[in-house]
């Protein structure tokens, strides 16, 4: 079986190459010139040249390779020039008999009668650069290419050293490579680079490691067909830190996920098994602390000597397996070496010397807290004790500093290493006696930790799953409060998941019970937001006003008494000193009563006042920045967004939701629920605004490691641009992918089965398009009855059905009808964007009617008009295509001239609106009527009705087409079957060039080949 990426050609390296280009250019105008080429091993350096030789050989210059190899000590002098003498005789065999030296580098060549055994070493070193000089003289330029110059004998390091002094006027370019990372201080090609560098013929460049953009593209084309996902693909990339043997190792491995490939092992350890012993002590230990280490702290935890730990060091500096960073920490030079050191150790030995640094950071953490700024939370102690402790199995030290760990980054805003910390917490908790008073926490608000924080990267399942082990474990209490404070929790998870509005407004049912007989608190104000969020989700308004203004009034009380004095702080806020305490106790009671706002605010906009609803938002949403509360403030983002684009502000939504998104990322919130909702939201938004760059880069996931369900809606969405953009082959094949089947997600329904439809449609495959609009009507049907989108779902599939097809157009229809009449729009009335689409389905149903002119399709391009450039452009091509109908079938050549101006101007405005978005399917299907348009125009007289290319059964089916027939029905008129009907129009279009009905009847009449619609009998 083949190595994946194996044909694939060179990636990035766009410099260089034009280094090396440049370089070879000189020596062909007769300036020799050498070039060094380092970098680390398996960076790309043989690839390269590789790439070079190839392009030299194409342009008629004379190759010649030269490897140096690794020969354990014993030196083979003037090995690599062995072979490239070998090869120039090989191609200019009179060589030989004009430099006799030149038998000297050949094996079993060098005899007293041809060579002499008096030819000195410089002789050798003449012999060779004259028959250079001759060969490019004689013929085309030398590329002599030296690989691996590293691992060179004496005596070739004083040959190239003597080429390249004497390069001169000759036509030759001379390419050594070699290993940056192998030159240790005492390597003997130290001293030989710092000579060549002197001199003037020569440069130096350096094979750096790809880019992340580079590496990526590299990666992904070595992954081939294996099907890896976009994160694996980004995950892949990292981990090969731009080393191109790195990245062909993992990605051949199938993923690197679990350990590091034999083959790549085995290089990485040849490098760190030459070491010195302390050297290498020195790396195993430095190798469990992870890529970086303190140098204090690693002398420390070594165990060796001051003397004979800077000496170990000093050896693995010089050897660049460690280099010092920036802060003056020791740091591998590769992460994957690191790895490899790592995983040779021996189990014992890897448990002692993490329980080593275990110790030493306990004993840190012991100390008093030093001054100034905190470290970050990838240096935090708490953190690195529990990785530690973790493995040196000491589980009860390692679930009190995950908890703790836990603490800080939620302090610091990190909620990816929260979710890692309580996580590993809750893994604990039933491996250690006492848990609770171990941790300083119990096991109930741990969980919940690691809820919020799953869903606050994008993983709402596993957020539902941990709260609802949270549930499980309060209920098997008696604490009413502490169980509607985690129904609360809970129910607010259920809302991250479209399909679980129903149990998140009955688990927020049982908090608000729970409460009700209590004092207003926050736990209280709190039951009843969050059942008003939950009753928004299941079209109860009358239920969000009365629990919304519940909650607001609860929380203001609760505010209220706890600024008078009358009530104490609860729960966790009660844990810390006072004052923190109260502020913590009202910063929670601003955050519900923010989140009360909001539903009140949605309940204005359904009820028709925009501006009313936008004002309660501007209220809230100081209060939710007050509280930190980030999942309150982004939901103040998103429903502003959102007010915006039902109003038809598609740019003002998208500018909302992009303000909303950076909040979220400030925050490591992207991929919480309503972080993503706006991500999705801010890319329809862009679609709609034509703004398509800014929508696809907003469908990139970068890499971020996210659910399939956060990363499918994403994706799903993503597909609008590259539908329309004409990648449909890609497009496809992600639709495949994600498969609308078996979703759960209305949204995902909504968006594959719109994206579907359009790549059949602009595929050609109408009845496929058909197909695929009905399912995801069917689905959406099922998810929820009456879905307003299913008006867009309707037109786009209607747009699919031929002319005369009337029982499915009639059946889309009434689908899109009933939306509009039944749905429940967020405005609770049809707002712009769904009006426009019922006109447009209106209209494709007048089309198949045959009774679509051109003032139907200015409706739909009217009620377009509210700011979506791409749709308006489709509905110029079918006013267009109308007017061209009319022309055909009117003997008013004024008329029929007028409504083909018409039509060019309507075409030429959808060409250019096509053309700015890169919309290339409508672009090209526009041109196109457009070229024909102007064809017709131009057209002085029709021809006679019995002249054409038709045959007269051809003639008289067109011509009952004309008068709107159905294939059935000119076949009972004709009494010929349906099927035959077809056939001949078939042939009709292609006679004609027509690309439908329509437009073989707008010919028919323009060419004569039907009288007019008055005489057709």
């Amino acid at each position: 079986m083949p190595r994946p990426g194996v044909g694939i050609g060179l990636v990035g390296r766009g410099a260089e190459r034009a280094v090396l280009a440049a370089a070879l250019d000189r020596a062909r105008s007769g300036r020799g010139t050498g070039v060094l080429l380092s970098g680390d091993a398996g960076v790309g350096k043989s690839r390269l040249i590789a790439e070079l030789s190839a392009q030299a050989g194409e342009a008629g210059a004379l190759v010649l390779l030269g490897r140096c190899i690794d020969t354990a000590g014993v030196e083979l002098p003037y090995l690599p020039f062995t072979e490239i003498v070998g090869r120039l005789l090989v191609e200019r065999p009179g060589l030989a008999e004009r430099h006799p030296g030149l038998l000297r580098l050949v094996p079993g060549e060098s005899t007293p009668e041809r060579g002499g055994r008096e030819l000195g070493q410089l002789q050798v070193f003449e012999a060779l650069l004259s028959a250079l000089d001759t060969a490019s003289g004689e013929g085309p330029p030398v590329l002599l290419l030296l690989e691996d110059l590293h691992w060179a004998d004496r005596s070739s390091r004083d040959l190239l050293v003597f080429l390249l002094s004497r390069l001169g006027a000759g036509r030759l370019l001379v390419v050594a490579t070699y290993r940056a990372d192998d030159l240790h201080r005492r390597h003997p090609l130290r001293p030989v680079l710092a000579e060549l560098v002197r001199l003037p013929a020569v440069e130096r460049l350096e094979l750096a490691p790809l880019p992340p953009s580079d590496a990526l593209a590299l990666v992904t084309a070595l992954a081939g067909d294996l099907g890896l996902p976009e994160r694996a693909l980004h995950r892949l990339a990292r981990r090969s830190e731009g080393n191109a043997f790195f990245a062909e190792e993992l990605v051949s491995a199938a993923g690197g996920g679990a350990g590091l490939p034999e083959a790549l092992t085995d290089v990485l350890l040849a490098r760190f098994e030459r070491l010195p012993a302390p050297a290498r002590q020195v790396l195993r230990v430095a190798s469990v602390a992870g890529r970086s280490v303190a140098d204090a702290t690693l002398a420390e935890v070594s165990g060796l000597a001051t003397a004979e730990f800077e000496e170990a060091v000093r050896e693995a500096v010089a050897h660049h397996v460690l280099v010092p960073d920036e802060r003056g920490d020791l740091t591998f030079r590769h992460a994957l070496l690191r790895e490899a050191v790592y995983g040779d150790l021996l189990p014992g030995e890897r448990a002692r010397i993490h329980s080593r640094y275990a110790d030493l950071i306990a004993a840190r953490l012991a100390e008093p807290a030093p001054t100034g700024r905190p470290a970050p939370v990838a240096a935090s102690p708490a953190a690195a004790l529990a990785h530690h402790a973790l493995a040196a199995h000491d589980l009860p030290r390692a679930l009190a500093a995950s908890v703790r760990a836990a603490r800080e980054a939620d302090r610091l805003g990190a909620p990816a290493e929260v979710l890692r910390h309580a996580e590993r917490a809750v893994e604990l908790w039933s491996a250690v006696p006492d848990a609770a008073a171990v941790a300083g926490a119990d096991e109930i608000t741990v969980t919940l930790w690691a809820a919020w924080s799953a869903s606050a990267t994008g993983d709402p399942d596993r957020g539902i799953a941990l709260s609802t082990r949270a549930l499980e474990l309060v209920d098997a209490g008696t604490d009413r409060e502490r169980a509607a404070e985690v129904r609360v929790r809970h129910a607010i998870r259920q809302l991250e998941r479209a399909e679980a509005a129903v149990p998140a407004a009955t688990t927020a049912r049982e908090a608000v019970d729970l409460l009700r007989d209590g004092p207003p608190t926050a736990d209280l104000a709190w039951a009843h937001a969050i059942l008003a969020r939950a009753l928004w989700r299941t079209d109860d308004v009358p239920g969000v006003r009365e629990h919304g203004a519940a909650a607001l009034r609860i929380a203001r009380k609760a505010a209220a008494a706890l600024r008078a004095g009358t009530a104490e702080p609860h729960g966790e806020h009660a844990a810390a000193d006072p004052r923190t305490a109260l502020a913590e106790a009202l910063q929670d009671v601003a955050a519900a009563e923010a989140d009360a706002l909001i539903s009140l605010a949605v309940a204005e906009e359904f009820e028709g006042r925009g501006p009313r609803s936008r004002a309660l938002l501007s209220e809230a949403l100081p209060l939710a920045r007050g509280s930190g509360n980030i999942g309150v403030e982004l939901r103040i983002f998103y429903n502003r967004g959102m007010s915006f684009l039902e109003e038809g502000s598609a740019a003002a939504a998208a500018a909302e939701f992009a303000a909303g998104g950076a909040r979220a990322t400030e925050t490591g919130t992207t991929w919480s629920g309503y972080g993503m909702d706006m991500r999705v939201a801010r890319l329809m938004s862009e679609f709609v605004a034509g703004d398509w760059d800014a929508a696809e880069h907003t469908a990139r996931l970068g890499g971020a490691m996210v659910a399939p369900v956060v990363a499918g809606r994403l994706a799903a969405a993503g597909l609008l641009v590259e539908v329309a953009r004409g990648r449909l082959e890609e497009a496809e094949r992600r639709w495949e992918e994600l498969d609308s089947r078996d979703q759960e997600d209305d949204q995902v329904v909504l968006l594959l089965g719109g994206a579907g439809v359009e790549a059949a449609l602009w595929r050609g495959a109408p009845e496929e398009a058909l197909r695929r609009a009905e399912t995801a009507l069917a689905d959406l049907e099922r998810l929820l009855p009456h879905h307003i989108a299913a008006i867009m779902l309707a037109a786009l599939g209607l747009a699919a059905v031929p002319e005369g097809a009337h029982e499915p157009a009639e059946r889309l229809l009434a689908c899109a009808e009933e939306a509009a009449e039944k749905g429940i729009p967020r405005s609770g009335s049809l707002g712009v964007e769904g009006r426009a689409w019922l006109a447009r389905a209106r209209a494709e149903r007048e089309r198949v009617r045959g009774q679509a002119d051109a003032a139907t399709w200015t409706g739909v391009l009217e009620a377009f008009g509210y700011g979506e450039p791409y749709r308006e452009a489709e509905a110029r091509v079918r006013r267009a295509e109308a007017h061209l109908t009319a022309a055909g079938r009117t003997e008013d050549r004024a008329a029929a001239a007028r409504r083909r101006e018409a039509a060019v101007a309507d075409l030429d405005a959808a060409v250019g609106v096509a053309g700015r978005l890169g919309a290339a399917p409508l672009r090209a299907r526009a041109a196109d009527v457009r070229e024909r348009a102007r064809a017709r125009r131009s057209r002085p007289e029709p021809a006679s009705a019995g002249a054409g290319p038709l045959t007269p059964r051809e003639r008289a089916v067109l011509a009952l087409v004309a008068e709107g027939r159905t294939n059935r029905q000119v076949g009972e008129a004709l009494y010929i079957s349906e099927k035959t009907v077809s056939v001949h129009l078939s042939r009709v279009m292609a006679k004609l060039g027509a690309a439908g009905r329509t437009d073989a009847v707008a010919i028919g009449y323009e060419r004569g080949l039907i009288p007019p619609r008055s005489t057709v009998q």
